[in-house]
């Protein structure tokens, strides 16, 4: 089978245009403490780091492209716009940060091969599994790690159409399972990302897609256009992550 290349431009994008916090624990972030002397990367407001506590998120994103090549068939699909929802969490001081996202495109089209569709429900939305990102620093850079639970899929695609498509019958779609996990860039540099301010970028290329698959074939990822900021109780408040 070929290499299996998928691109969503856009796609985890703007998935977080917006990953966002209201308060949602009853331990709040700390008031008081360094964020520099965390020792690992973590979630920083307002200049005191997010320890022993969650912060519900919520955002919006712009068009996503997906391109894949499955059975030898390069198939292209198009959403018009998507939304995502979860939480960002700090653990105790010292450890690194972590989120959950769920993530839907919304009016989606595939745009080939020709005489192949999506099943009618994924027109409407493709979703994502729980995502769970954890922050690490590797080569200089700070990096979100994406992954869905133990044993689940990053995300599944449906394509019906029969002999004429290549791909599936009529009515009756076959379902593809992404697998593994996407390594993001934090900004574009660590001192970008150390840096308060309302919004930061989540860069995704295809160099940090090495662990993820469509079957035994490579699937990459490359948005680099995601922005996030906070939102509902801590809306205009300035974050960063920092790593020591």
């Amino acid at each position: 089978m070929s290499r299996t290349k998928l691109i969503f431009a856009g796609l985890l994008a703007v998935l977080a245009m917006s990953v966002v916090a209201t308060a949602s624990t009853s331990t709040p972030a700390s008031a008081s403490g360094s964020c520099k002397s965390l020792g690992t990367p973590g979630y920083c407001v307002e200049g005191a780091p997010l320890v022993s506590a969650s912060e519900e998120a919520a955002g919006t994103s712009g068009s996503a492209i997906l391109k894949a090549s499955i059975g030898g068939t390069t198939a292209e699909i198009k959403c018009a716009s998507g939304k995502s929802t979860g939480f960002i969490e700090g653990g105790v001081a010292g450890t690194v940060g972590k989120s959950k996202t769920k993530i839907t495109f919304e009016t989606c089209k595939l745009l080939a091969p020709a005489n192949c569709k999506l099943t009618s429900a994924e027109e409407t939305k493709i979703k994502t599994t729980e995502l769970i990102g954890e922050l690490q620093y590797t080569g200089g850079k700070i990096l979100d790690k994406l992954e869905p639970k133990t044993g689940a899929a990053f995300a599944t695609i449906g394509i019906e159409g029969g002999s004429l498509c290549g791909i599936g019958e009529v009515e009756k779609p076959e379902a593809f399972n992404i697998t593994g996990s996407q390594l993001c860039e934090v900004d574009s540099s660590k001192t970008e990302a150390e840096t308060e301010a309302e919004k930061h970028k989540l860069i995704c290329k295809a160099a940090g897609s090495a662990n993820l698959m469509i079957g035994s074939n490579p699937v990459e990822i490359t948005d680099e256009t995601m922005a996030v900021e906070l939102s509902g109780a801590k809306a205009h408040d300035h974050w960063s992550v920092k790593e020591t």
